[in-house]
């Protein structure tokens, strides 16, 4: 240590590495083993190293600054999706700066182009897409600026995309719902849309209600739109219960035997949380009247009365591909190396089935 100050080559000697692989692994760039990461971050620890990021920016050209922008912040969902990318970021000596669009559009474009940092400062942007509609020319509006999508769902990818499980789960949690003896599924998201027109969808509920779909028909059950509902947020989820709700009432009153609905697939968790509700205004029980199981895997749904059925997808996983694509073309970007085609990974899923779906013993 020259004048008490921890070098590099001081972090290196003591993790047993080279300068360039120390710098490597507290600079996340990729291609550095995560034993090797792990144990140059160990060392940096414990001998107090800090980063001088001024004179690293002058150095490499780089701030280390990953853009992250996100729907929003107030869902369980969005809280979940911003720790894991924040805790991925940070975990590989970079820094997050998050910021939400709200759904919007312009204020994506805003973040992108007009955020006072966004020129100079950020060395990629990771983006969650699902909202935003597929015509926004987001890789142009960042100035060439390394850029992931996150749910792109674009058939042909001119990003690097990280996908949610969406035709996968949502084909899943109906499987479940059927393996459970319902036979009249309702799905609520987006509404109707004929199978017809979801061969090329290019949305995250276009692929969910393309799963959902699917699994009702190769099980001979209906897919129609009676069977539909719109409800993506927990007060048109409410809205949506009521109506499902209304549905088994007059059934209930015309003595039919076989209820309109006994099963519903919400295309998210927190429209199920309405769901339940709703139903519950008009006297029904889940799972007992109606079954209900939702997509995301939110904590809440293991506290709610009743505890959620839920596919719950790997989002530590969806932060570890986004951080490995946007470090891999920031690495391309300073080198100058040879640009790769756009990759696209899909995150993976587990069926987390919990009192909104179990068997009621008559």
């Amino acid at each position: 240590m020259s004048n008490g100050k921890t070098t590099l080559r001081d972090v290196a000697a003591a993790a047993g590495v080279s300068p360039m692989t120390a710098s490597n692994a507290l600079h996340g760039k990729a291609g550095v083993k995560q034993s090797t990461r792990a144990k140059v971050l160990e060392a940096a620890e414990r001998l107090n190293y800090r980063i001088n990021l001024t004179a690293s920016m002058l150095k490499s050209g780089r701030s280390n600054i990953i853009h992250i922008i996100v729907n929003e912040f107030d869902s369980p969902f969005y809280s979940r999706l911003v720790q894991s990318l924040a805790n991925e970021t940070t975990a590989r000596r970079l820094t997050p700066f998050v910021e939400q669009t709200r759904y919007s559009p312009d204020a994506a474009k805003q973040a992108l182009t007009t955020n006072p940092f966004s020129g100079q400062l950020f060395d990629g942007e990771i983006i969650h897409a699902s909202g935003l509609g597929t015509n926004l020319p987001l890789a142009k509006m960042n100035a060439g600026r390394p850029l992931v999508l996150i749910d792109g769902c674009e058939e042909n990818p001119s990003v690097d995309t990280v996908n949610f499980p969406n035709e996968e789960g949502a084909r899943a949690a109906v499987q479940h719902l059927i393996e459970r003896g319902c036979r009249r599924i309702a799905i609520v998201g987006g509404g109707y849309t004929p199978r017809v027109k979801l061969a090329h969808v290019e949305t995250s509920y276009g692929l969910r209600l393309r799963g959902a779909s699917g699994a009702l028909l190769d099980a001979g059950l209906p897919y129609d739109g009676s069977v539909t509902f719109n409800g993506y947020n927990s007060k048109e989820g409410m809205k949506a219960g009521h109506e499902i709700g209304d549905l088994i009432i007059a059934s209930y009153r015309h003595q039919i035997d076989e209820p309109p609905i006994d099963g519903v697939f919400c295309a998210n968790d927190y429209s199920a949380f309405g769901v339940i509700r709703g139903l519950a205004d008009h006297g029904l029980r889940v799972p007992d009247d109606v079954k209900v199981i939702g997509i995301d895997g939110t904590s809440f749904g293991a506290y709610s009365t009743p505890t959620l059925s839920t596919i719950q997808v790997d989002l530590d996983q969806l932060a570890q591909f986004a951080l490995d694509m946007i470090t891999r073309r920031i690495e391309e970007r300073m080198h100058g190396g040879t640009t790769v085609a756009p990759t696209r990974a899909t995150i993976g899923y587990q069926l987390v089935a919990r009192e909104s779906t179990e068997i009621v013993r008559r």
